[in-house]
């Protein structure tokens, strides 16, 4: 197509943007495929500038003009029986769309998504050999101070118990902290809680990995005050709170599954009671 020609086309349609009464006219034609008006209109934003817009249209219409000839080509060049295994596959394809899109919106109107903790608590009970870990795993707390800190008794004795009125007072003076994790409830693997001390690889942690334990490590700057929480080793139970996301895609995707099947047997029964669908002996 000629530039002025495409401007032309590309002012006609940046003008009628919003027009519903413009004449849906082809613009190209390869064989018996015609591009229109309306194909071109929906491609181009109103936010383009005319020589953007020039651009994009001939390239909306070169891309449409070689997706149309390399379709010409392959069905004049592939033989019946390829021709005929691409059907059927298009086809399968089609009904698959059809119906994964129409089960899609039945669901939605239909499921329930609310998954309680008891169903958690009683589905991981009765499983829990399938969630061990590959991993160990350990929750904890820990808090940097300058080895210099006037409160450093007082820190590590709040720290230890970690009582409601502890929990208070790290809070007021928590700008004296270097650095700190009080959120205890987080499973993390050795190398991420150690590493966010700056206690990472180089150090052999693994004498550290004992439940509920106090302990401090020092540099030459800092000094951590540590306590671990809990353990889990490899191998063993993983903590129901590590995995509690993945238990409830899991229950989800039962639900899903058994709604699905009650779904098919319905449809099949209620095509059976209208003489919808019969079987022949």
């Amino acid at each position: 197509m000629r530039p002025l020609i495409l401007f032309g086309f590309v002012f006609i349609v940046l003008s009628c943007q919003f027009e519903k009464t413009v004449s849906d006219k082809p613009i190209a034609r390869v064989g018996d495929q015609y591009l229109y008006f309306s194909d071109l209109q929906k491609n181009l934003r109103t936010s383009l500038s005319l020589a953007d817009s020039a651009t994009v249209a001939q390239n909306f219409i070169n891309s449409w003009a070689k997706e149309q000839l390399l379709l010409d080509k392959a069905v004049f060049n592939l033989n019946n029986a390829k021709q005929n295994e691409l059907e059927e596959l298009i086809q399968r394809y089609r009904s698959d769309l059809y119906i994964n899109t129409y089960q899609e919106e039945w669901l939605k109107v239909r499921m329930d998504t609310l998954v309680t903790l008891q169903q958690l608590d009683s589905y991981f009970a009765e499983n829990k050999q399938n969630f061990k870990l590959h991993q160990d795993l350990i929750r904890g707390r820990y808090i940097e101070i300058p080895k210099a800190n006037f409160n450093r008794a007082s820190i590590r004795s709040a720290l230890r118990r970690f009582d409601r009125n502890d929990r208070a007072f790290l809070d007021s003076i928590s700008l004296q902290f270097n650095g700190a994790l009080l959120n205890d409830s987080i499973w993390l693997r050795p190398q991420e809680f150690f590493g966010r001390m700056d206690r990472g690889a180089s150090d052999a942690y693994g004498r550290y990995l004992k439940s509920n334990r106090f302990f401090e490590i020092e540099d030459s700057l800092d000094l951590y005050l540590v306590f671990v929480a809990e353990v889990r080793r490899r191998n063993e139970v993983a903590p129901m709170s590590h995995v509690r996301a993945t238990l409830k895609q899991i229950l989800l995707n039962k639900r899903k599954l058994e709604m699905m099947r009650q779904l098919d047997r319905d449809v099949l029964q209620q095509a059976v009671k209208e003489n919808v669908f019969e079987l022949y002996e």
